[in-house]
């Protein structure tokens, strides 16, 4: 049973009407073209500096850990680094209780960074990978990563601070046992 302050709960009902465009904003986001360049503009970008592209591509030449890592560097991070192995073996995690494709989950855990941003709240991409890999604590449960991402940002949204936010979501989907 989650116990969530009756400020918090006030706060998700009136978040509810406007999550659900959200939620059909975020969930048209899911295929792999991000929309928002030309595809000219994107294969450019992708070419130039893969580490400094919106969305992780298919194609991209660097692995989904190297490109959340490098995202605000310079240059793309080695995968010999400290960081991009940490952020690998998060992805894999991820991966094996969310069921989607570490690219997918990188490439969510920067838009939900993005969407937040806009709201006000700056969360840092790799945090969000670290906060939602921890959340899903059965293997291939139902609920994917962008589901909990989306679950996670609604609650943000409706006000709902984040370690509350977190505590929530591991009520609902952490480890039954």
């Amino acid at each position: 049973m989650v116990l969530v302050s009756g400020h918090a709960r006030r706060a998700l009902r009136i978040a509810l009407v406007p999550a659900a465009f959200i939620a059909v904003a975020f969930l048209g986001g899911c295929g792999d073209e991000s929309g928002s360049h030309s595809e000219a503009e994107r294969r450019s970008v992708a070419k130039a500096a893969p580490h400094k592209t919106d969305w992780l591509e298919l194609s991209s030449p660097l692995t989904p850990a190297q490109w959340l890592v490098s995202r605000d560097k310079d240059e793309p991070v080695p995968l010999s680094e400290p960081q991009v192995q940490r952020v690998t073996r998060q992805l894999a995690v991820a991966h094996t209780r969310y069921r989607e494709s570490e690219r997918m989950i990188a490439n969510r855990s920067v838009q939900l960074s993005d969407m937040l941003k806009k709201i006000g709240h700056t969360e840092d991409p790799s945090q969000i990978l670290d906060d939602l890999a921890g959340i899903g604590a059965e293997v291939g449960q139902t609920e994917g990563f962008g589901a909990i991402s989306q679950y996670y940002f609604n609650l943000r949204a409706a006000s709902v601070a984040r370690a509350e936010a977190l505590t929530t979501l591991k009520a609902r989907y952490g480890s039954k046992s």
